[in-house]
């Protein structure tokens, strides 16, 4: 219902719409949440950084934090929650997935028709760049479910203004903020509807600008909140300057060509009715140019599809997403997953001329949708030598840390990683932030029994490193698969303190 949902019968409906289709985005990551091994290396790397936690180490001051100062003290409380069972912390991803889906339902009822709002969730659901996001640990999807409340919550104003809502609006966006820089885009949407420019319901001038200037205010409390006991400099250095200061992947052209790949080979439902969408579009607009019906045989009537507000809201949003996407220097595959909700919102604005057909065309696609993302949507264990790994891994005293360049492997062995370690991914490397010299002294230390080198642009990178494991006493007790680039090597005197 455009206007918000107000009516008993609607607000059984919305609950029971939405509840259906959290329990489906939650099945459909189940797998993921029960599988036994890192799924992908922000996986690995982030249940590390648990371990670390459980132990008292801290964020910024002794765990190396490349995301928003709210993402490890929210990965700590989804620790708690599991009960400290070695996957209890992908409740929050699997959570974040299910908040999304509900939140794009959300935003759909207010823009448009209860048809409309299950479509666009639906192809949320399914889409295999959230899930990437949203099964594995991962700060994307937190993220991104934080930014979609906001943007939920200020059509929930729009509909019935009020300065609470606007108090929830600025601080789901400043959460989200606060986990990643990647959602800033959402705060486009939010700021027209708090100030009242997008079509529907008037807000005036003045209480607009005061309900943005509330909303404002409550995000930078939330922000301050979280910098201030880390340190706003750790803060800057880590989770900012860290980011600005990395090497381009690739080029403007390259990241909007990855964009594309990905949505192609992860998204091809989504895909495939943005094409009908757009066919659709070319199709009314040619009818109406000759002056004949604009609506296309089998399309939606008038109110299914989303109306003039959500031309304010959903593409402006989802064009500055984009766009950030491709200047973004670093831009990798599992960021793909901030432009799904905007594109799917904005698909059903295109009116697509038959559900029907897209159905039957997304039941022949899955096949490939599975195939895509069959290593989250379908994990399988590990294969027999990395498995052998963690096994060796495990033989290690429960206190001993463990160098890695896939942290996840110590993960999965419940044995910690030096705090500085947490972080190995190849901007620290390309930076000077982990060197041959700071690897060495920080495999010197009693407590470090193995150091395991996976990836040639990583520890393997550094070619000195080999001779200086073993000037410092330790020796190579498995090569996976007999190859010398991926080399587990241990130290039988180490002497871990006590846990």
């Amino acid at each position: 219902m455009p206007n918000g949902v107000e009516t008993a019968p609607e607000r059984r409906t919305w609950r029971l719409d939405a509840a259906a289709l959290a329990v489906a985005a939650v099945l459909l990551r189940l797998p993921a949440f029960l599988a036994s091994r890192h799924l992908t290396f922000d996986d690995g790397q982030y249940g590390a950084v648990v371990l670390g936690l459980r132990a008292g180490e801290l964020p910024f001051r002794d765990l190396f934090s490349s995301q928003g100062p709210l993402y490890y003290p929210l990965l700590a409380v989804a620790d708690v929650v599991g009960l400290r069972s070695l996957n209890g912390p992908r409740l929050l991803p699997v959570a974040a997935g299910a908040i999304a889906v509900v939140a794009t339902y959300a935003i759909g009822r207010h823009l448009g028709t209860r048809t409309a709002a299950v479509l666009a969730a639906v192809l949320v659901a399914t889409s295999g760049s959230l899930l990437y996001v949203t099964a594995p640990l991962s700060g994307d999807g937190p993220a991104l479910a934080l930014a979609l409340c906001a943007v939920a919550l200020s059509l929930r104003f729009r509909a019935r203004p009020s300065t609470a809502r606007a108090i929830a609006a600025g601080v789901a966006m400043g959460a989200a903020v606060c986990i990643k820089l990647i959602v800033v885009p959402a705060a486009i949407p939010v700021g027209i509807l708090l100030l009242g420019l997008a079509p529907g319901r008037w807000v005036p001038r003045r209480a607009g600008i005061r309900a943005l200037g509330t909303a404002v205010a409550s995000a930078v409390v939330v922000l301050v909140a979280t910098v201030v006991p880390w340190g706003p400099q750790r803060v800057w250095d880590q989770s900012v300057a860290y980011h600005q200061d990395s090497e381009r992947l690739r080029s403007y052209g390259g990241n909007f060509t990855t964009l594309l790949q990905t949505l192609a080979e992860r998204d091809p439902f989504l895909v495939l009715a943005v094409i009908m969408g757009l066919v659709a579009l070319a199709w009314r607009w040619t009818r109406s140019r000759r002056g004949g019906s604009p609506v296309a045989p089998g399309a939606p009537s008038a109110p299914d599809v989303i109306g003039a507000s959500a031309r304010w809201i959903v593409l402006p949003w989802l064009g500055l997403q984009a766009v950030f996407l491709v200047i973004e220097p670093t831009m990798w595959r599992p960021h793909v997953a901030q432009v799904v909700v905007p594109l799917a919102l904005a698909t059903v604005l295109l009116g697509v001329p038959s559900w029907r057909v897209v159905a039957a065309l997304c039941i022949a696609l899955t096949p490939w949708w599975f195939g895509n993302v069959r290593d989250i949507a379908w994990p399988n264990a590990y294969p027999t030598p990395e498995a052998a790994i963690v096994e060796r891994l495990r033989t290690l005293p429960s206190n001993a840390l463990v160098i890695s360049d896939d942290p996840g492997f110590a993960w999965r062995a419940e044995r910690r990683v030096p705090p500085n370690f947490v972080d190995v991914s190849k901007k620290r490397f390309q930076q000077g932030q982990l060197t041959l010299a700071v690897v060495g002294r920080a495999a010197d230390s009693n407590a470090v029994c193995a150091v395991l080198i996976w990836s040639r642009e990583r520890l393997g990178s550094l070619p000195g490193l080999p001779s200086r494991l073993e000037d410092s006493g330790f020796e190579i007790t498995a090569r996976l698969d007999g190859t010398s680039e991926r080399v587990l090597y241990e130290r039988s005197d180490c002497a871990p303190p006590d846990a």
